[in-house]
């Protein structure tokens, strides 16, 4: 545990120095993802509304859901946020000496702005063209009830499922999707999600287990 908090000192000291770079416009986060209902562990700047004890994101729990050695860093991606930001984003996994995923460090950049002004003269100069960036809606969410309900919204709308009469097969997809996010690495999300669909958490193992 303490050589796990000497990883995470000099990560924070890497986020002084690109904070001091970047400064206006620009978030840095450092995660530790042992504990991914509260893992925001150190912030400089204030990009997306987030305090230290956030949760994790719904990307970072898609990530989480490979294998260690499948896990690989995010550069330069965009991500929407629930508050209509554009956010181009970069990811640092952090590893102990096993090459176990401990946490990750985080730089946001708020584009919001740029974004605006690149579409217009886009629209302008290419009427037919679009921007290509592969993007993520993110919810950036304060506290982890916010990251639950986005996965699970979003889940119900992707596959076109009706909640209130889930037929057996509809269960099977909606329970796996939820995995394939990383629903179930949110602790309590099984007893939650039981509820929600009225089964028992019996039914919910099952359901992950079945092929």
């Amino acid at each position: 545990m303490e050589q796990n908090h000497c990883i995470f000192d000099a990560y924070i000291r890497m986020a002084d120095a690109i904070y001091a770079v970047f400064n206006v416009n620009c978030e840095i986060v450092i995660h530790d993802i042992t504990k991914v209902e509260t893992s925001l562990i150190y912030l400089k700047g204030d990009v997306t509304g987030r305090t230290v004890g956030a949760p994790t994101t719904e990307v970072i729990l898609r990530e989480l859901k490979k294998k260690p050695e499948d896990i690989k860093d995010l550069n330069g991606i965009i991500t929407n946020t629930a508050r209509g930001k554009v956010i181009k984003t970069s990811i640092v996994f952090i590893r102990n000496d096993k090459g176990e995923v401990l946490g990750f460090l985080g730089i946001n950049l708020d584009i919001t702005d740029m974004n605006r002004l690149h579409q217009m003269l886009e629209e302008m100069i290419h009427p037919e063209s679009s921007l290509n960036d592969q993007q993520h809606d993110e919810s950036y969410a304060t506290h982890i009830d916010e990251v639950f309900d986005q996965i699970t919204k979003s889940t119900i709308v992707e596959l076109g499922i009706d909640i209130e009469n889930l037929k057996r097969e509809d269960r099977l997809k909606f329970v796996r999707k939820l995995d394939e996010k990383g629903m179930f690495l949110i602790q309590g999300s099984i007893d939650r999600i039981a509820e929600l669909i009225g089964v028992s958490k019996q039914t919910i193992y099952n359901s992950l287990e079945e092929k």
